[in-house]
């Protein structure tokens, strides 16, 4: 016979994702976690059987969710045959699987008819026909979910009192953690009993939460799993129902619901809501509805009566027909011998549930045995390969003593010939001594002089003190005096500072004067070459155009472009072969604390840094005043960045980038702009090989898929794909290579990346990686310099490659030695940044 589908509980689809989500389960046991999915496999089973599709759903995914976490436990791979055995064939899941889709199938299509047809009747019932909305009465509630139930408490809605009448072995097992629970065991509940009658078997702390049930806003009553909006017959919880709805006179209950699933229910959805997430509920025999168990007819002493309203007349009572007495004692004593065959029957299946049990002991012992068995074996192969560590450890050592016994040889050979050497200077020590003591005699003299000199300095001090005295009393003294205004100075014709720049003298050709080292300081010279071969950049400092453009304002206040462009102008005068910018480096090391000491940077780092400085040293050439509103986002993007107040450095250094996410669902993109002053291009991830630099523009402007992102079409989060354009070029374009990569995965060992890339010289097309806005002109860039550091992180060298505008031709800068070189070479480099411009 075809059963009906029970009637939907929830309005929409969406409603049952928090019902069958599970938490962490990972600090869990494997047997543990397969028994869960066991009881969940045959509670969705029974569900499904019961036509209820939205608990068999629900208890379905709940299955494959446990699943999923159980196959990501480290013992998982080792136990699978135990874990199979456990679970059951490969079947169950097949099962299960296609009985969820169909069930989601369903639902969704129950689901839709239902909102089909609330629409309708609100279109179809006419206004005047409708009932006022107060006089349309809801059907009262009987039951309620676990998850229901743990809102109320959790959120203390409601002043609620939970009645649990399983036995009291199973309650002190495992209970709720909620205050107000009174456990009224099974055991003591009988048909027929009155609240009286039972208040009497109570203990005096439950005594007083049961006589607190007539004030409380709602009553839930629970067992092990009855489920539906009313408990079998005469089933325990249906008598405790029963006494509270018919056999306590004096007391009115408006909210008195039953927990829909039982004890276990909620076992299963909130664990950790329980004295004991591992309880597992008895095994119960079929119960048949209309069985009568035996009953406990109630005295007339137990029942406190209302007052009655009869009069005097005897005949008003009610009188009770005692005829029908001899057919109830036969129907009892048949349906006595029925109870016994099922108890027989229990006690069978008892004894059987019983011997599988023993079998599952036998199995979990014996697999505990061959676990204990694979960890020797495991801790045997560990031991082996500690041993096999240890020896190679003791060669590397043997390698190492070997290689410091040699070490100690040549430095004994090198002390002989140092000492052969000491003792033939021995021999000019009296020369020298002589010459040394002429030299203490002249020093001497000079600190004699230094003193007079000072005496006399003091002394005129003195006099131009009194002086100045007089003078003062001389104006004061003056009648009328006429106050004269102090001239304004010309802050346009100070002097330039006195730099000491250390020069080598020597007639070179304008452009090809080389730099120093300052204590590690190759990074920042190999830049400074580079910059120093930027045409547009060079003349703008050398010939003074940066000074009408100076922030005195900012944080740097002018001092670091003043300082660059006094060493471009050493490197371009042609008057020296070398020279040492040591007042730069202090300068910039006074505004950034990095790299105010001698160690060792990054030069990439030192560019970005120095192009923010050079920024603000001279942001003071004001923006168009436009209607905000009426700019595209990456002219709006432009203005927020620069602040309306741009310099020649964002001019020829900074472009932008923009960035659009778009969602695969509904197609929505969103777009975001980004400005740069230059581009860090990952390496392939095979290191020691040659490559093209069209590769690395491919990888860093490729898309990427994004789990997770906020679509702001379809308002939750979404699968997106991630895309990078270039909506504006600047004139110069520095590349960073990006050679050093994290080694596996730790960040505090890295590794440099040996790739040789191909990068043209000249006509180096960007068109495929811009926007359709800035495709409109198309540009070709040209390489003018390279630079090259490299080290380790205590010290390093420069190399920087660049072609003099003058000469056309390209030359190699490694510190103060300048040399000629042919174009081949630069492309054959391993490169580190490439500075590329399209302006002639």
């Amino acid at each position: 016979m075809t059963h009906q589908l029970k009637p939907l509980k929830y309005k929409a689809y969406e409603e049952l994702e928090p019902l069958y989500l599970v938490r962490d389960l990972k600090k869990q046991k494997l047997s543990a976690l397969c028994n869960s999915a066991r009881k969940l496999y045959d509670e969705a089973q029974a569900q499904y059987d019961a036509r209820d599709e939205e608990q068999s759903f629900i208890f379905y995914m709940k299955y494959f969710n446990v699943l999923n976490q159980l196959k990501t436990l480290k013992d998982y791979q080792t136990n699978k045959s135990y874990v199979h055995a456990l679970l059951g064939k490969n079947d169950k899941q097949v099962t299960a699987m296609e009985r969820t889709e169909k069930l989601s199938t369903s639902l969704r299509r129950r689901y839709e008819l239902m909102k089909e047809a609330e629409q309708f009747q609100e279109v179809k019932i006419p206004e005047e026909i409708k009932e006022p909305e107060k006089l349309v009465e809801k059907a009262a509630k009987s039951s309620l979910t676990s998850r229901e139930l743990f809102d109320i408490l959790k959120n203390d809605q409601k002043d609620v009192l939970v009645i649990d009448c399983r036995s009291r072995e199973d309650f002190h097992e495992s209970h709720l953690t909620f205050r107000d629970l009174l456990n009224i065991p099974e055991e003591v509940i009988m048909p027929g009993m009155t609240a009286g009658r039972l208040n009497l078997t109570l203990s005096e702390k439950e005594r007083f939460l049961w006589l607190s049930r007539a004030s409380r806003e709602m009553l839930v009553l629970m067992d092990w799993s009855s489920r539906g909006p009313t408990p079998l017959r005469n089933t325990k919880l249906w008598c405790l129902r029963d006494i509270l709805a018919n056999w306590d006179p004096d007391n009115t209950y408006s909210n008195l619901l039953m927990l829909d699933g039982g004890f276990e229910d909620f076992l299963m959805c909130y664990p950790m809501q329980t004295t004991n997430p591992k309880a597992k509920a008895p095994i119960m025999m079929e119960r048949d509805e209309n069985l009568l168990e035996e009953i406990e007819y109630p005295s007339i002493g137990d029942i406190v009566m209302k007052e009655d309203n009869f009069t005097g007349d005897s005949s008003a009572y009610p009188r009770v027909d005692r005829g029908s007495k001899a057919a109830a004692i036969v129907t009892y004593e048949q349906k006595e011998r029925f109870m016994q065959d099922l108890l027989q029957e229990q006690e069978s299946i008892t004894e059987k549930v019983l011997d599988m049990e023993k079998r599952r002991l036998t199995a979990e012992k014996d697999w505990e045995e061959l676990n204990q068995i694979q960890q020797e074996k495991a801790a045997v192969e560990e031991q082996k390969q500690a041993l096999q560590a240890k020896e190679q450890e003791l060669l590397y050592s043997m390698l190492q003593l070997e290689n410091k016994e040699r070490d100690y040889l040549a430095e004994n050979e090198r002390l002989k010939r140092e000492l052969e050497e000491m003792r033939a200077r021995e021999q000019q020590t009296a020369a020298s001594a002589a010459q040394s003591a002429r030299i203490a005699e002249k020093e001497l003299e000079r600190k004699q002089i230094q003193e007079s000199r000072k005496l006399l300095e003091q002394e005129r001090e003195k006099k131009l003190k009194l002086a100045r005295e007089q003078k003062k009393l001389l104006k004061e003294n003056k009648e009328n005096q006429i106050q004269e205004i102090p001239p304004i100075p010309n802050r346009d014709s100070k002097p330039t500072t006195h730099r000491d720049l250390a020069p080598t003298p020597g007639i070179v050709d304008r452009g090809l004067t080389g730099l120093r080292n300052v204590g590690n300081s190759c990074y920042m010279n190999s830049i400074i070459q580079c910059l120093s071969n930027s045409t547009s950049l060079t003349e703008y400092l050398i010939q003074g155009g940066f000074r009408k453009h100076v922030n005195r304002g900012a944080k740097t206040q002018g001092r670091i472009v003043e300082e660059l462009a006094a060493v471009m102008e050493a490197l371009w005068s042609g008057k020296y072969r070398s020279i040492s910018p040591i007042h730069l480096k202090y300068t910039i090391g006074a505004v950034h604390s990095m790299f105010r000491d001698v160690e060792q940077q990054d030069a990439h780092e030192f560019l970005t840094i120095l192009m923010d400085m050079l920024h603000l040293d001279l942001q003071t050439i004001p923006t168009d005043d436009l209607a905000r509103d009426s700019l595209p986002l990456s002219e709006k993007a432009w203005l927020d960045f620069t602040k309306s107040r741009e310099s020649v450095i964002l001019r020829l250094f900074y472009g932008q980038i923009k960035s659009t996410v778009k969602c695969k669902e509904c197609n929505k993109e969103s777009a975001t702009y980004e400005s740069f002053s230059n581009l860090s291009l990952e390496l392939p991830a095979a290191v020691n090989t040659r490559c093209y630099i069209e590769t690395c523009f491919d990888m860093y402007f490729n898309g990427e898929n994004i789990e997770g992102w906020m679509c702001p079409g379809c308002e939750q989060t979404r699968r997106a794909v991630k895309k990078l354009d270039i909506s504006k070029l600047p004139p110069i374009l520095v590349i960073h290579l990006k050679r050093f990569s994290a080694d596996d995965g730790l960040s505090s060992r890295y590794r440099k990346k040996q790739n040789y890339v191909n990068f043209p010289l000249t006509n180096l097309d960007l068109s495929p990686y811009l926007t359709r806005s800035e495709r409109t002109t198309r540009k070709m860039y040209h390489l003018y310099a390279v630079s090259n550091h490299y080290g380790t992180m205590d010290s390093g060298h420069y190399t920087a490659f660049c072609r003099n505008p003058v000469q056309d031709r390209w030359f190699k800068f490694d510190d103060q030695h300048v040399t000629s070189m042919d174009p081949g070479d630069v492309q054959s480099s391993a490169g580190y940044i490439l500075f590329y411009s399209y302006l002639k």
